[in-house]
């Protein structure tokens, strides 16, 4: 009779939850061409209840996985409702997609290809 521990050896492992470091380095924004463009962000929590927030250069948004924990892909939306909405996905092989959407001005949305690692 196999043990449990041999049993979870045969498990494939999940995709690890929170916190991730993220680096992005091609940008495609509506109406323009893709570009290289360096962006960086962290999914993390950062208070005591346990909200996320993708924190990056423009500053904390707070967000919500959408995913079960512990699945990949791993996906997170959230939005500061005064400037910008986002989705962020983190496949398996911790290949990254990000995209904004910009709620003020003009109609326009950004999409970010990168990799995102688990934080130790």
């Amino acid at each position: 009779m196999a043990t449990l521990t041999t049993l979870a050896a045969l498990v494939p492992s999940a995709a690890p939850a929170e916190p991730w470091d993220c680096a992005f380095s091609v940008a495609c924004t509506t109406g323009e061409s893709c570009v290289s463009q360096t962006r960086n962000g962290q999914i993390i929590a950062a208070d005591h209840e346990g909200q996320l927030f993708f924190t990056g250069a423009t500053g904390d948004l707070p967000v919500l996985r959408l995913s079960p924990r512990g699945d990949a892909p791993a996906s997170y939306a959230g939005t500061d409702q005064d400037r910008m909405a986002g989705v962020l996905t983190i496949r398996a092989d911790n290949t990254a997609t990000l995209t904004t959407h910009s709620l003020t001005g003009p109609t326009t949305a950004a999409t970010y290809f990168g990799t995102c690692e688990v934080l130790n």
